[in-house]
């Protein structure tokens, strides 16, 4: 059994990567260089978490192996049509990785404190992440799955939706259409407000305040 830490982890130098990642796109346009960037930014968030979480040098040096791989599939992926459905798995593999890693820090941490909250902030986006991938994976299956606006980058849509799916906003202007799809948002839109209410709520919580004088 791998031995996890639970505490020394930068919480927000890894979600700094991570929003980055979901700026540089929309920022910056859809070019090939930028989406190199975004996806290294999105490996280093990803694989970062896990990397930092195990206490066994071995353990981290798979763990850049795996980022190395998974980062060079995913390259790959955005020239050769082939390789696309290869690098959504994988990424969808890691992505639940680091979601695991990222409970299993979470719910160990005995005290709250400001790097606790962080990385339950850190949690809440990589769900949403993991959520996107699972549309993108719907639309493979039926491009009339979600409405959306025709000329929109795909994956900047479905990281979008899921965003304001999981915080309950729904503005509307994305709409999923088949029964799988609704589900799938239900679904989202639930696990998004329990995350609220028992994993950021635990970790406040836990935050120490100096014990009043009666």
């Amino acid at each position: 059994m791998m031995e996890i830490r639970t505490t020394g982890l930068h919480w927000g130098v890894l979600l700094i990567f991570l929003v980055s990642s979901f700026f540089v796109g929309p920022v910056f346009g859809p070019s090939l260089s930028v989406q190199v960037i975004s996806l290294t930014l999105f490996d280093v968030a990803i694989v970062g978490a896990a990397i930092a979480a195990f206490k066994d040098p071995r353990a981290r040096a798979v763990g850049i192996v795996i980022a190395i791989v998974w980062l060079i599939a995913s390259l790959v992926a955005l020239n050769v049509g082939a390789f696309q459905t290869l690098a959504l798995v994988l990424t969808g593999v890691m992505l639940l990785a680091a979601l695991w890693i990222t409970f299993q820090v979470l719910l160990n941490q005995t005290t709250g404190n400001l790097e606790a909250l962080l990385g339950a902030i850190f949690g809440y986006l990589l769900l949403a992440m993991a959520w996107a991938m699972l549309y993108l994976h719907i639309l493979r299956l039926d491009n009339d799955a979600i409405q959306m606006a025709l000329d929109s980058d795909i994956w900047s849509s479905v990281v979008y939706y899921s965003i304001v799916t999981i915080t309950s906003l729904g503005y509307g202007d994305i709409l999923p259409i088949s029964p799988l799809a609704r589900m799938v948002a239900g679904f989202e839109a639930i696990v998004g407000v329990l995350y609220i209410a028992i994993m950021i709520g635990s970790i406040v919580g836990k935050f120490q305040t100096p014990d009043n004088d009666d």
